[in-house]
């Protein structure tokens, strides 16, 4: 049964972007304004998608949304779920993604016409990336980067990978932390399947150029890293159990003393 409803979900994703999406992204288009193509997007998943399927959305930290345009928003990455959330609940977007989903039909022509920006494995076919990258602030585009490269199969956070601070370092551009929690669980990346239920999106503060100029990119990605994995529940988990060893290692030294 989980399996059906999957496959209805994408069926029903899929459906809705090419009988509106398509003929929308056009219309934006003719506007002159492609970088509102991914409004439909909004619509779809916040007024049908989510109700159909019962997926409720918590935001904690929506005032750090900017209103401005040109940002980079950068997040933890577990199911196909997160960029339909990030559609839902911050901003119209588009993604620095693998050269590869090109290649599908249709979608590839979507993700051109989104500002969507390739990734190739070889390091050689995206140089200029970071002009490309300018381009698309001036043209108003927002962009979302999931740096750990790929969907965690059971929630855990990998390691940050350098490009996008790399290019922060370069081009000066706002950087928006987004942490998802319980994407996973709804639409895992491990089986076939859906469930209905809450995932939790929490948004951090905006991190500017001037709050980074100085530091090293590694401490940049570091940072960043850190501070998107602080809210996940594992985290929270191994720092109360921290604090608790610590709290009964300070209660023994106590009870030594006054014995």
């Amino acid at each position: 049964m989980r399996a059906i409803l999957a496959f209805l979900y994408y069926l029903v994703v899929f459906g809705i972007m090419i009988i509106a999406g398509i003929p929308y992204t056009l219309y934006c288009g003719l506007r002159g304004h492609w970088e509102d193509c991914t409004k439909i997007c909004t619509f779809a998943f916040r007024n049908i998608i989510f109700k159909l399927f019962r997926i409720k959305v918590s935001v904690e930290g929506a005032e750090n949304i900017p209103k401005e345009k040109g940002y980079v928003i950068v997040a933890n990455h577990q199911s196909f779920l997160d960029i339909n959330v990030i559609w839902h609940s911050i901003t119209p977007a588009a993604f620095m993604a693998k050269a590869s989903l090109w290649k599908a039909p249709v979608f590839g022509w979507v993700l051109n016409r989104t500002g969507s920006i390739p990734i190739h494995k070889n390091p050689r076919m995206n140089a200029g990336l970071g002009k490309r990258l300018q381009e698309r602030f001036d043209q108003n585009y927002n962009i979302t980067v999931f740096p750990e490269g790929h969907r965690s199969e059971d929630g855990h956070m990998f390691k940050f990978q350098n490009g996008i601070f790399r290019l922060a370092k370069e081009q000066h551009f706002s950087i928006l932390p987004v942490t998802f929690i319980n994407t996973g669980k709804i639409l895992p990346k491990v089986k076939w399947a859906i469930y209905s239920g809450e995932v939790k999106m929490v948004i951090h503060p905006l991190i500017r150029y001037e709050d980074y100029a100085e530091k090293p990119m590694a401490e940049l990605r570091d940072e960043t890293h850190d501070l998107i994995e602080s809210v996940m529940p594992y985290k929270q988990a191994e720092l109360a159990a921290a604090k608790a060893a610590e709290n009964a290692t300070e209660s023994a030294a106590t009870e030594n003393k006054e014995a």
